[in-house]
């Protein structure tokens, strides 16, 4: 594709978390008293912003916040997530690309300090020129991180390339000007990231093919 510059989601695309977020996700509906979901219905639902994903769930935040049901979640994530491995083939990506002098940076809806420990203690921030999270757990939007990173960097849009798991990762590269591909076996299903309108790919080896490195 002859990209200068790949922009890396973390959760999902790197990171393979999915099953995880589901068993905590599950266990705090269990403790509400709430319907469980299935891996179906996660994949087929899970979206940006957040508050909205649990409000499909059930939630009505009116005993308690989103702000504090967000707060028990990543509390618990926290304790696990070491327990995810990397995606299949994505250090394979990394490596590769940044072999071939291709800059990379990763931006993420995880919060700032998280994002950095986790990807020190999985073995990924050695691939990053810049690692990018969030100032909050709420899971809003990458949007606003996603354009002052290119203008502050003064970064043509034709000269990079998203990479992630979610259609919103298609908002941002949008909101930005960028192209963008998909990498399937996320947080939503293939299904769900055909509707698109960008190249989806089911495996990192396939990504690596069409990115020629």
């Amino acid at each position: 594709m002859g990209v200068k510059l790949l922009i890396w989601d973390w959760n999902g695309t790197i990171l393979d978390d999915a099953a995880l977020c589901l068993e905590l996700e599950n266990e705090l509906l269990r403790e509400r008293g709430m319907r469980e979901i299935t891996k179906e219905w996660y994949l087929a639902h899970f979206s940006f912003p957040i508050r909205r994903y649990y409000e499909m769930m059930g939630y009505t935040f009116e005993k308690e916040s989103y702000e504090s049901v967000s707060e028990i979640f990543m509390k618990r994530y926290r304790r696990r997530y070491a327990m995810c491995p990397l995606r299949e083939g994505v250090t394979d990506v990394l490596r590769a690309a940044k072999a071939r002098g291709i800059r990379q940076t990763l931006l993420s809806l995880t919060q700032q300090d998280d994002l950095l420990e986790q990807a020190n203690r999985l073995g990924a921030a050695q691939y990053f020129s810049e690692i990018l999270g969030q100032v909050d757990i709420l899971g809003t939007s990458k949007v606003d991180r996603a354009v002052a990173y290119m203008a502050q960097n003064g970064i043509d849009p034709g000269d990079a390339l998203f990479i992630g798991d979610t259609d919103h990762d298609v908002e941002v590269a949008r909101a930005v000007g960028c192209p963008c591909v998909l990498l399937a076996g996320g947080h939503q299903s293939f299904d769900m990231l055909s509707r698109c309108d960008v190249p989806v790919f089911r495996t990192a080896s396939e990504l690596r093919t069409a990115l020629e490195i």
